[in-house]
């Protein structure tokens, strides 16, 4: 029965989202400013010159690009604009199908599914705001599924593919990386590390390829690699973190480069902080691996549990502690925190977490036009206590699988 239900519920509810679709303008500047005016530049100009307007990263170029092709005029893309964010809800939906594997299928694909889908907090940013940022859960998701499988070659190209389409994807690649060496630890095959990295190789040149035969060439690529962490100076773009707590006033008008402490910027003591709780995040998975090595025994091995933990950990501090975050920026975390919840069957910090995600998405963008948007569930200190509450709960978790893998193997 369920392996009907997992086929015709995705089915009915990706065509019932469709449906819902054109009623859903989505974020003014970001879909019509944004997304729009860059389809229909690329249909235009064609796809090697998508960077003579566009400032995302490769791969959401291909997308824009297909979309005019499927839309066939420039006024079919603009008619139908809101059927872009279809692309996206298929990342979605194969990112819970990742779900249900990595979970050993412990809980149904549709039910999984359904449940996300009714969570407005899950599918706020993809279906009601209109960002891509679903599309990157979806693909770092992968990617570690396929790392914490053993399968170097496939975690490396999905990291790829995921470095291509935001930058922020950097911010797991420590995780990938203790992957990648436990797993070479465990074949010891120059094969195990070559050929992930002759593939991360070809399908970088693949995926830039076409834009070397344009009028723009890579360096605006490069640029935007480059200047993703700095182009906007703000203590926080409407984040809900840490930093609503300590500076007074609208923090988008902040300038997050003046000092604050020890003649230390706003955005330096951010990295500072980051990289020093993300070691701690980390620590955990080094000392198994440490200990597996040393030891010979596999079952040192870090869990799926500890891997989950570790990722959503990692994207929450990233959120919570750095400056010019904006509010969307967590969403990777919520797959893992996904993964969790229905594996252990501790919906805590996926309740609170869901809640936060969606005042702050809310608050930014007050799609429902609610008359409540100066009280108290809408401050972004109160949010900010939700997000610390979900990192502390996750970082207690993180702490107690590392004691049960090491008790379990005494």
């Amino acid at each position: 029965m369920n392996r009907y239900l997992n086929i015709a519920v995705p089915i009915l509810l990706f065509l019932f989202l469709m449906t819902m679709l054109p009623y859903l303008p989505g974020m003014e500047f970001d879909v019509r400013t944004g997304f729009q005016a860059w389809a229909v530049y690329i249909h235009q100009n064609g796809l090697r010159n998508a960077y003579g307007a566009t400032d995302y990263m490769p791969v959401y170029q291909y997308i824009m690009w297909l979309f005019g092709k499927i839309m066939g005029t420039d006024q079919g893309i603009v008619d139908h604009i809101s059927m872009l964010r279809c692309f996206t809800l298929l990342f979605d939906f194969a990112g819970i199908w990742y779900v249900y594997k990595w979970i050993d299928k412990k809980v149904a694909y549709f039910a999984i599914l359904a449940v996300s889908i009714l969570n407005v907090g899950y599918v706020y940013d993809s279906i009601i705001w209109g960002q891509v940022d679903g599309i990157l859960s979806a693909l770092v998701f992968i990617s570690m599924y396929y790392g914490y499988k053993r399968n170097n070659l496939l975690s490396t190209i999905f990291l790829v593919i995921a470095f291509n389409f935001k930058i922020q994807s950097v911010v797991i690649v420590p995780v990938w990386g203790l992957l990648f060496l436990g797993n070479i630890q465990r074949e010891r095959k120059t094969a195990t590390i070559l050929m992930p990295i002759l593939a991360a190789i070809a399908v970088q040149l693949l995926l830039v390829f076409p834009f070397t035969r344009g009028n723009y060439g890579l360096h605006q690529i490069y640029a935007i690699a480059t200047d993703s962490f700095g182009k906007f100076h703000s203590v926080s773009i409407k984040a809900s973190n840490i930093w609503h707590w300590f500076v007074k006033g609208y923090l988008i008008y902040a300038d997050d480069m003046k000092p604050w402490i020890l003649g230390l910027s706003y955005k330096t003591v951010g990295l500072l902080l980051f990289f020093g709780t993300s070691f701690f995040a980390l620590l955990p998975m080094m000392l198994l691996l440490y200990t597996q090595w040393k030891t010979g025994n596999e079952r040192y091995k870090p869990g799926r549990e500890m891997v989950w933990l570790t990722c959503a950990v990692l994207y929450l501090l990233f959120y919570f502690v750095n400056t010019e975050i904006h509010e969307r920026y967590c969403q990777p975390a919520f797959i893992f925190i996904t993964a969790y919840a229905f594996y252990t069957g501790r919906f805590a910090s996926y309740a609170v977490f869901s809640i936060m995600y969606f005042l702050t998405l809310e608050v930014s963008m007050q799609h429902f036009h609610l008359p409540n948007y100066e009280t108290l569930i809408f401050d972004f200190k109160f949010l900010a206590v939700l997000t610390a509450f979900v990192l502390a709960d996750l970082s207690w978790k993180l702490h107690n699988q590392y004691k049960a893998a090491l008790n379990s193997n005494d």
